[in-house]
C-alpha cells in the first residue's frame, strides 16, 4: 500500500509542476492548439512518469587500510505482541484507504449520473439536421451544448441572429473532439481528487476549449462584436454536465479580451521548451541513488532468499586492526568463505537469529552492528558489539555471530591470514 501512496504523491507533484508552467508561461498566450496539447499531455505524463524506474549508482574508491568488510543488514521481522499499537496502525491505514476509495466512488457515481442525464436529453428529444450536423432540439431551459458529436440547442435560439454563431461554436467542439480531453481530466479529478491542481487543470482545459471554439468561429469571418453579443445573450444558462461543452461556459473578462488580442509571436512559442526541464525535474522524483565502494581485489557478493539479503562491500568502521598481536586484514587476495558458500551463510544466520520475546513485548526495534574476525584457522573470534540498540537485541545478535561454524580462512599472498567483518542485524516488527 505504501507504493500506492508514493505513486499518488508523485503524480500530484508532477501535476503541480506542469500546471505551474502553464500558469506562469502559457495561459495568456494565443496558441490555443499547442496549449491544449500541453495540458492533455501533462495529465498523461503525471500518471506515466512516476512509473519510470531510474537507478543512479555512485562509485567511490577508498583505501583498504581503514576498511572492514560489512555484510548488509540481516532483516529479521517478527509479529509484535503489542496488539494495541498494531491495531492503531491497521485502523489508520484502513481509514485512509477507505476515505480515498469512498471519494473516488462518489465522483464516479457523479460522472455516471451526469452522463445518464445528458443521454436522456439527447434520447428524449427530436433530432434535426443542419448543414450535415445533427441537432437535438430541446424545449426547456437546457443550455446549448455539444456531446459526443451531437449538438443540443434550445428551440428559442432557432431563427435568431445568434443561431449560426452558436452552431459554429459547438461544431468546433465536435470537430476537434474536445470530449477526449474532458474524459481525461474527469478521470484525473477522480483519481487525484485530493490534489487542487487536478481541479485547476479541469478549469484550464475547459477554458482552452472555449478559446479554441471562439477562434474557430471568428476565423469563419464572424464579426467579433456580434459574436460577443451572442455570448452575453447566453450568459444566464446553466451547465449540464462536466463532460459536455457549453456555449456559455466560463464567461469571463479574459475570454472577451483574448478575442481581440493579437496573435502570439513565433518567438514566444518557444516557451513550450520549458516542458523539457519540467519533465527532467519530474523524473528526478524517481531517482534511486545507490553507492558502491570499489577497492582492489574485492568484488560485491549478492545473496537473496525469501527471508534475508546479504551483500558484502567495503566500508569504514572502528573495528580494532590487531587482536592478540596477530595482524588482521580487511581485504585479501582470497577472502574467507563460509562452508557451503554465501547462500549457506545467509540461510544459517536467518535460521539462527531469533527475535527476543521481551523485545517484541516492549516493541523494541533497531539495528545492531556486530564486529568479528575470521582467523587463520577459520574460527570466528572476538565478536563484539560495535553499535547496539537494547541489551536483549545486542545479546541475541552477539550469541549467533559467536556460534558460527568454522570458515575456510582467507589468504594473502598464499598464506592464511585473519580477516575482519562487521554484520548489521536489523530487528523490526510487523
Amino acid at each position: 500500500m505504501n507504493d500506492l501512496y508514493i505513486y499518488l504523491l508523485k503524480a500530484s507533484a508532477i501535476l503541480a509542476l506542469f500546471y505551474g508552467v502553464y500558469h506562469f508561461l502559457l495561459q495568456d498566450e494565443k496558441f490555443y492548439k499547442g496549449i491544449r496539447i500541453y495540458l492533455a499531455s501533462s495529465l498523461l505524463m503525471a500518471f506515466i512518469l512516476p512509473l519510470v524506474k531510474m537507478d543512479f549508482e555512485v562509485a567511490t574508491s577508498t583505501s583498504s587500510s581503514n576498511l572492514v568488510m560489512l555484510l548488509n543488514a540481516i532483516n529479521l521481522t517478527a509479529k509484535s505482541n503489542n496488539t494495541t499499537g498494531a491495531l492503531e496502525n491497521i485502523s489508520s491505514t484502513q481509514f485512509l484507504i477507505g476515505l480515498y476509495a469512498l471519494v473516488c466512488f462518489i465522483l464516479i457515481l457523479r460522472s455516471i449520473i451526469r452522463i445518464s442525464k445528458t443521454q436522456n436529453i439527447i434520447r428524449n428529444n427530436p433530432v434535426d439536421n443542419f448543414e450535415g450536423q445533427e441537432l437535438v432540439k430541446v424545449d426547456d431551459e437546457t443550455p446549448n451544448f455539444s456531446f459526443l458529436g451531437k449538438i443540443v440547442i434550445n428551440n428559442k435560439d432557432f431563427n435568431t441572429e445568434s443561431f449560426r454563431n452558436i452552431i459554429a461554436h459547438e461544431k468546433v467542439h465536435v470537430k476537434q473532439k474536445h470530449w477526449i480531453d474532458l474524459l481525461l481530466v474527469e478521470l484525473t479529478t477522480i483519481l487525484l481528487w485530493f490534489n487542487p491542481f487536478a481541479w485547476l487543470f479541469e478549469r484550464a482545459i475547459k477554458q482552452t476549449h472555449e478559446l479554441l471554439a471562439d477562434e474557430g468561429v471568428i476565423a469563419q469571418g464572424c464579426n467579433i462584436g456580434q459574436y460577443q453579443a451572442s455570448i452575453l445573450n447566453q450568459i444566464m444558462g446553466t451547465e449540464v454536465m462536466g463532460l459536455a461543452n457549453n456555449f456559455n461556459y466560463s464567461i469571463t473578462k479574459k475570454r472577451m479580451i483574448m478575442m481581440t488580442k493579437t496573435n502570439t509571436s513565433k518567438n514566444r512559442v518557444l516557451r513550450f521548451l520549458f516542458i523539457i526541464p519540467a519533465i527532467t525535474i519530474a523524473l528526478t522524483l524517481n531517482l534511486k541513488c545507490t553507492s558502491e565502494n570499489v577497492s582492489q581485489n574485492n568484488d560485491d557478493i549478492n545473496l537473496t532468499n525469501k527471508n534475508t539479503t546479504i551483500k558484502t562491500a567495503n566500508q569504514t568502521d572502528n573495528l580494532d586492526k590487531t587482536i592478540t598481536d596477530e595482524q588482521v586484514f580487511v581485504i585479501v587476495d582470497e577472502m574467507p568463505q563460509y562452508p557451503g558458500g554465501d547462500k549457506a551463510l545467509q540461510t544459517w544466520i536467518a535460521d539462527n537469529v531469533k527475535y527476543p520475546v521481551i523485545a517484541q513485548e516492549k516493541g523494541i526495534t533497531g539495528r545492531v552492528y556486530i564486529g568479528f574476525v575470521v582467523n587463520k584457522d577459520g574460527i570466528v573470534k572476538n565478536a563484539k558489539i560495535m553499535r547496539g540498540v537494547d541489551p536483549s537485541l545486542n545479546t541475541e545478535a552477539l550469541r549467533v555471530i559467536s556460534s558460527m561454524p568454522k570458515w575456510t580462512p582467507g589468504k594473502q599472498r598464499g598464506k592464511k591470514v585473519s580477516v575482519s567483518y562487521t554484520v548489521p542485524i536489523n530487528f523490526q516488527l510487523q
